[in-house]
């Protein structure tokens, strides 16, 4: 029987010292810990929407000493929920990476947090429990520092492109963009048939959503040329929210990669297109700085490439980012349009992105200009290289 999520809380809040102390010794690395208070607050989601994140704080003594800890617990919905297919295939493929083993051991400057404990539950659901990372610069960071992120993917990426085999693991998606776009084919049509609307005007005002639509029909010779590149291993999902800047003992820049969900096989330079494009939409990045950022972030990214030993094109790095544009234009464009179409759903859009729904319109809007042109810049280096 499907829990509801009003039990799947009182679970939760049902977590005792029991269920806590094993958890908390491997934290911090001792046998001898014993939890002695704890509380809990839920950071975002809900598992309506497949996922929810808590943050368990606390005090433990340990040889008469008294420690704070704090964890975190990510629930995950695997099965007979009420959220989509592929993000139930999503969440699965998120279990199973740190259930293998295979992000103890990641290559560059990126790393992911530690993995205490998972724990399924009869319901479908499943628990992380997972290190409490906390960004040492804090947001926004500055511009500055997208370089560095940028250069650990592109050492992470380059590694599977030089000397690491590409990890034979069945939960690792093929990037998935074929098959998003099938599932998008639905909403594309709404959308088709609702140019007028005065919200989809807004978010593509003039002939943008006529724009989008021939993009969208050419998607193929896009997706084409991302077969073609050299292929790699990506997080899939490498923005701002999902990254965490720290130093390590010997004071070295380190990249805390979370949310492993999306990681596959895709093209070279793909990895950059969240980290730029994401934060224009979650309002981390401002527009007047875009340009740079990018910049910036590429320039890093090839860097990082060269660290890992690889010595390839740089025009097939950039073919790769700005045709890569394509997925995330598309897929933002279609997921906006049934919630702005459905008025019942505009208090959690405002919610989720932090502004009323005019103003994350007028910015999205704003930012697929720039995205637009990326793609146009893709559809040119296809012409002219092939």
């Amino acid at each position: 029987m499907v829990e509801t999520p009003g039990a799947q809380t009182a679970r939760v809040n049902a977590i005792d010292k029991a269920a806590l102390t094993p958890l908390v010794r491997g934290a911090l690395n001792s046998p001898t810990v014993e939890v002695t208070s704890w509380d809990s607050e839920q950071l975002h989601g809900g598992l309506g929407t497949g996922t929810a994140v808590h943050r368990f704080t606390g005090n433990a003594c340990d040889q008469d000493r008294g420690v704070a800890w704090s964890l975190i617990l990510k629930e995950l919905s695997l099965e007979g929920g009420t959220v989509e297919v592929w993000a139930e295939e999503a969440n699965r493929g998120e279990v199973a990476a740190y259930q293998s083993g295979w992000l103890d051991d990641l290559p560059g400057g990126l790393t992911a947090p530690q993995c205490y404990g998972v724990t399924d539950h009869p319901d479908g659901t499943c628990w992380l429990w997972l290190e409490d990372v906390t960004d040492e610069i804090g947001k926004p960071w500055p511009l500055k520092h997208y370089s560095v992120v940028a250069r650990h993917l592109g050492q992470f990426n380059g590694a599977y492109l030089v000397d690491r085999p590409m990890p034979s693991l069945p939960w690792l998606t093929s990037g998935g963009q074929r098959e998003t776009f099938d599932q998008l084919a639905p909403v594309m049509l709404v959308l088709r048939d609702s140019l007028d609307h005065p919200l989809v005007n807004q978010l593509l005002p003039g002939d943008a959503g006529e724009r989008l639509l021939r993009i969208w029909e050419e998607r193929d010779l896009y997706l084409d040329a991302l077969d073609r590149l050299p292929q790699t291993l990506c997080h899939g999902d490498a923005f701002h929210r999902n990254l965490f800047a720290r130093k390590t003992a010997t004071r070295e820049d380190e990249t805390v990669a979370v949310d492993w969900a999306y990681a596959g096989r895709r093209a070279t330079g793909a990895e950059l297109v969240p980290l730029i494009q994401a934060g224009v939409g979650f309002f981390e990045i401002e527009l007047a700085q875009l340009q740079d950022l990018e910049a910036t972030a590429f320039e890093g990214y090839l860097e990082g490439l060269r660290d890992a030993g690889w010595r390839g094109d740089r025009q097939q790095v950039r073919l790769g980012y700005t045709a890569a544009s394509l997925h995330y234009f598309i897929g933002t464009t279609a997921m906006a349009v049934p919630m702005i179409l459905d008025e019942n759903l505009h208090g959690w859009f405002q919610q989720s992105f932090g502004h009323p729904v005019d103003e994350v319109l007028d910015h999205w809007s704003q930012g697929g200009e720039f995205i637009r042109s990326r793609i146009y810049e893709a559809r040119e280096l296809i012409e002219a290289h092939g």
